[in-house]
């Protein structure tokens, strides 16, 4: 069992040492049993025929259904596949670390296994990425969601241009071409919460493009991504990048204690001028339960940049391999 707790730089011997190839496919796997053999196809069929050498890398996130047995088998029977299997559910964002690291392509493409990004797409990125930018993402057309999906995705493309001034059309696509020396950048970063929409976009600057690609349903299966998911991913994107809800924090409680002066100089008056308050005592309880709620928000606030830095200072790796199956030459 490997421990995985700081990435390996170009050269040294951590996980991505081994024969380099033009292009590493990296595609995280979490219960996706019924979509890999489909998915494995038509990523053969692409890559056979856009003819650079490449290699297919599974992470496979500590799924408890036959997703591992059947990667496994495509690893005996294809040179070109290599899994590596995680000793339990980190996330797909710790899927993707180990993906960057483990990764010897050129290029690595980053698609997911639910096949709504068709991998028949994957040569117009590569190719555009060619032109000399850090990371291309495929912008989905057409898109085959629930609302709620889209919404949330709007939401954060939104929030990401408001923190990064950074406008990316659908920069959530989980569907990315990136180039080694940006991918050797990216992984300097250790961050124990991550979010990597945010980090491409925010190390990307000015160096990145877009695709339009097809999008299709979902092959098989149900999308892993709960609405505590999503909530999480929000949080991680705006703690690691942004002290604003530090500072949102602060303006309420000078706004909410200047009301409360302006409040009590106002009822000073009143009862200067002998005018009884109007339903004081009422008016008094809800000032107390609207601030005390304030109070409770604003320690949730610290509590999430609190509980990061906890995160930091444990130096727990950002994942364990629990195996990893490559081949004699590797």
């Amino acid at each position: 069992m490997t421990v995985a707790n700081r990435p390996p730089t170009s050269g040294s011997t951590g996980p991505g040492k081994g024969p380099a190839k033009e292009l590493t496919v990296l595609v995280p796997v979490f219960n996706e049993e019924d979509n890999i053999g489909f998915l494995y196809e038509r990523l053969i069929n692409t890559l056979d025929a856009y003819g650079k050498s490449f290699e297919l890398l599974f992470i496979e996130d500590g799924s408890v259904d036959r997703s591992f047995e059947k990667l496994a088998a495509l690893h005996r029977a294809d040179a070109r596949v290599r899994v590596v299997r995680f000793a339990r559910n980190f996330g797909q964002q710790m899927a993707i670390s180990a993906g960057l690291q483990y990764g010897r392509g050129e290029v690595i493409v980053l698609i997911d296994a639910d096949l709504q990004a068709p991998p028949e797409e994957i040569p117009r990125l590569v190719d555009k990425l060619a032109e000399g930018y850090d990371i291309v993402y495929g912008v989905r057309k057409g898109r085959i969601d629930s609302l709620l999906r889209r919404v949330g995705s709007w939401g954060m493309s939104h929030l990401l241009y408001r923190i990064t001034g950074i406008d990316i059309p659908d920069s959530a696509s989980g569907f990315t071409a990136l180039d080694r020396r940006f991918v050797e950048n990216i992984n300097l970063y250790s961050d124990k919460s991550k979010y990597f929409s945010g980090l491409f976009a925010w190390l990307s600057y000015g160096r990145w493009a877009t695709v339009d690609i097809r999008h299709a349903a979902r092959h098989s299966g149900e999308s892993k991504y709960t609405i505590a998911k999503l909530v999480s991913l929000t949080l991680n994107f705006v703690c690691n990048f942004t002290v604003m809800p530090l500072r949102f924090s602060l303006f309420v409680g000078a706004v909410l204690a200047g009301a409360s002066l302006a409040t009590a100089a106002g009822w000073a008056f009143a009862g200067a001028l002998g005018m009884a308050p109007f339903h004081a005592l009422g008016f008094l309880a809800l000032a107390i339960v609207f601030l005390a709620g304030i109070q409770l928000a604003a320690m949730g606030v610290l509590g999430e940049y609190i509980g990061r830095i906890y995160r930091e200072v444990r130096e727990q790796p950002l994942f364990v391999v629990r195996e990893q199956l490559d081949h004699p030459e590797d």
